[in-house]
């Protein structure tokens, strides 16, 4: 499909269908003024509710010292306007309402319906017991209520009083940004409007502080609970705490002596070291002493043996005693006695000496080995002394440090565990705190303005009324609209260039006079503009046509794609105006009898037959023509279907050959695109041949096949557009 918009053409387009834009939207005015006249009076009533749902951010706020949370804020209305439309606050308000009603009908907000008027007092009476326990125990109404003797579901459906009713009417919203909640109620009763939006609001309002009420004894019974609770764990932490530092403190005193301890440890294997070097280093003199004693290197005289084994057997029992005094911690007796084995060793050596220089020097050498045997024994002393404390110490010491981290690990974790303990407990306080003032500083919801009764709406009729009219008039415009995309009517030359992608060879306006004469036209002095103004058109046309139609090209063959688009009166004004350049043209259709049907454009019905009238069959066979003028008419035999039918194609040739020397123009008035085999036809003997389309018409699709194979016809020329309105010209 190929849309191409145009907003001139559109309103042009419109103005074809003046009369139904107008009549249309002219009805349906008419038809909501007789509707709208018989609507009843609308009375509405509003009531207000203070929430202080704001004044409770704006308090939280300023206590944690935070931005206004807006989202929060909005989502807590919104919850209340779901609370005021369910079903169990407008459950009630419809059994209040029928229950109203029911008691009096004087009074009653509407008139009895059929079922309520079918009931008697007793029953009736039935019905407001049953809706006053349904009132008082919550209890929601549905179907099933209908299975009794009374149909309650059906009387509530009847008067309009269940819920989905109610909610039509109602309309319940934030009054702007403020704390307020305004509920608005619209009926043909002022009474029932205020009565609705004053129980609704009083409604809700009771159940709402229920429900926070109730809410909030709960949560401070849980928070106390949970408060209890955290403290006596934070207890027992603590207490688990502090008896692991106690155990922590003596195990760091323990850790404190250890280090003690092993630094003494250390101190004394550095002793004892140093006792066993010099131990080794006074035997090794005591050895050599023993070995110049013993005559070795010249040192001392050995004549006397007897004396020296008795001096070697002193020797030994001196060391004895040094180990005897050693071992009993330096007593006083072991003491004497070594002195005393000393002294009767020293007369040895005296009544043995030799000479003066020998006993000299073995006195020497004794006492040199007594003061190192001394020595000996008291290293000795000390290092049986100094193994005694390492042997103490190293029994002292044990695996503290091990001890030490696993309790100082432990009591790491205890401390973790007593900090999150404490944090809970906090929290919960803090929360159990928060409720509590909450519960006693709970904002209370008022009914701040009641609703009341009041005037009648002002009437919506003109609003309904111009609402028609435009939704009428809108409608017809989008159907035109839709019309015109989906069958675009060509109306310009531009537009019939753009859908069919080939060229236009002019275009021709149309004349409203039915019996149109040529010569009326050609001899006009400006005073019809149609005439004036198609005559122009068709001479701009005639010479479009006279630089293609030079040489041997004079066949010129006019088709169209239906019968109706003016192609046999194009085919007579172009005969009449290659005539009126002097040109001899004979002209070939099927419609035209004679040169006054050509003229004059009457059927033959209407006007007196020439005698001389031909037929090109006729033509064909005797090769004969008259020539009247500059025109020559030859008619073809509408009753032959099939021009290859009358001759053969060269037969036909020869003629064409004899025409073409006759005449200087040949113009054909062949047959449109519903008789394609008679176009094909004529088209072999046209030079030149050109197709006409009636401006306003559409092309449908099955005009694409006879367009494309116009496209691809070498002697094919372009389109006409013809009828066009004047303006458009």
């Amino acid at each position: 499909m190929n849309i191409n918009f145009n907003l001139k053409d559109f309103l042009k387009y419109l103005q074809g269908y003046k009369w139904v834009i107008i009549i249309v939207p002219t009805i349906c005015l008419a038809f909501t003024y007789f509707f709208v006249k018989t609507l009843p009076k609308t009375y509405k009533s509003e009531a207000l509710i203070s929430t202080g749902v704001t004044q409770q951010f704006q308090q939280a706020v300023v206590a944690n010292g935070q931005s206004m949370d807006n989202f929060k804020l909005n989502q807590q209305f919104g919850n209340i306007l779901e609370i005021m439309r369910s079903k169990r606050l407008l459950n009630g308000l419809s059994y209040k309402l029928i229950i109203h009603d029911l008691k009096n009908e004087a009074v009653a907000f509407k008139s009895y319906g059929p079922l309520v008027q079918k009931m008697s007092k007793v029953e009736r009476q039935e019905a407001i017991n049953a809706y006053t326990s349904m009132l008082i125990n919550g209890a929601a109404i549905s179907i099933s209520d209908n299975e009794g003797k009374l149909k309650l579901y059906d009387i509530l459906n009847e008067s309009g009083y269940d819920a989905q009713s109610i909610l039509k009417n109602l309309l319940m919203y934030r009054n702007g940004e403020s704390d307020f909640i305004k509920v608005e109620y619209s009926s043909n009763n002022s009474a029932l409007s205020a009565y609705v939006v004053n129980n609704l609001s009083n409604d809700f309002i009771d159940y709402y502080l229920d429900l926070g009420l109730s809410s909030q004894r709960k949560s401070i019974a849980f928070l106390d609970t949970l408060v209890k609770e955290k403290q006596a764990e934070l207890t027992n932490k603590n207490q688990e705490l502090s008896s692991s530092s106690v155990k922590v403190a003596e195990a760091m005193v323990s850790q404190k002596a250890l280090e003690i301890n092993q630094q003494r440890l250390i101190d004394i294997q550095t002793q004892r070291a140093q006792i066993l070097r010099s131990i080794s280093a006074i035997e090794g003199s005591i050895t050599e002493v023993n070995r110049k004693l013993s005559g070795a290197g010249g040192y001392i005289r050995q004549d006397n043996g007897g004396e020296n084994a008795m001096i070697i057997n002193l020797d030994d029992q001196i060391a004895a005693a040094n180990q005897q005094y050693s071992n009993s911690n330096f007593k006083r007796e072991f003491k004497n006695k070594i002195d005393s084995l000393q002294k009767i060793k020293l007369r040895y050596i005296t009544s043995n000496s030799g000479s003066t220089n020998s006993t000299v020097l073995k006195q020497e050498l004794i006492n040199q080995k007594i003061k190192l045997e001394t020595d000996l024994a008291s290293a000795k002393s000390s290092l049986s002394t100094t193994e005694r404390q390492l042997n103490a110490i190293s029994m002292q010491s044990g695996s503290g440090d091990g001890l030490l981290s696993v309790r100082t690990n432990n009591q790491e974790v205890m401390l973790k565990k007593a900090d999150l303990a404490s944090k809970e407990y906090n929290d919960a306080q803090a929360l159990y705190e928060q409720n509590s003032i909450y519960a006693k500083t709970m904002p209370r919801m008022t009914l701040a303005e009641p609703g009341l009764q009041g005037p009648a709406e002002p009437s919506k009729n003109m609003l309904y009324l111009g609402f028609s009219g435009i939704s009428g008039l809108l409608t017809v415009l989008l159907a035109l609209f839709i019309s015109f995309i989906l069958h675009p009517k060509i109306s310009t030359a531009a537009q019939l260039q753009n859908v069919t992608k080939q060229r236009i060879l002019g275009s021709l306006n149309m004349i409203a006079d039915k019996n149109k004469d040529l010569r009326d036209i050609w001899k006009n002095t400006d005073d019809i503009k149609d005439y004036t103004t198609y005559k122009d058109l068709l001479r701009s046309l005639r010479f479009e046509l006279c630089e293609e139609l030079m040489g041997d090209n004079k066949v010129l063959g006019i088709t169209s794609l239906s019968k109706s688009e003016g192609k046999t009166f194009l085919a007579n004004s172009l005969a009449y105006a290659m005539a009126m350049m002097g040109k001899n043209v004979l002209l070939i259709c099927d419609n035209e009898s004679d040169l006054l049907s050509v003229l004059t454009n009457k059927s033959t019905a209407q006007k007196q037959k020439f005698d001389n009238e031909q037929k090109f069959e006729s033509f064909l066979v005797r090769k004969e023509i008259q020539i009247e003028d500059k025109i020559t008419i030859l008619k073809t035999n509408p009753a032959n279907n099939s021009l290859l039918e009358v001759m053969d194609g060269k037969s036909l040739l020869a003629g064409f050959g004899i025409l073409k020397e006759t005449f200087d123009l040949i113009v054909i008035d062949i047959d449109s695109s519903h008789d394609m085999f008679k176009v094909k036809e004529w088209l072999m003997f046209c030079d030149k041949f050109i197709s006409v389309f009636e401006a306003g018409n559409n092309i449908k699709s099955e005009d694409l096949s006879f367009i494309e194979y116009l496209a691809k016809q070498k002697n094919y020329l372009g389109w006409v557009l013809n009828k066009t309105k004047l303006a458009e010209a």
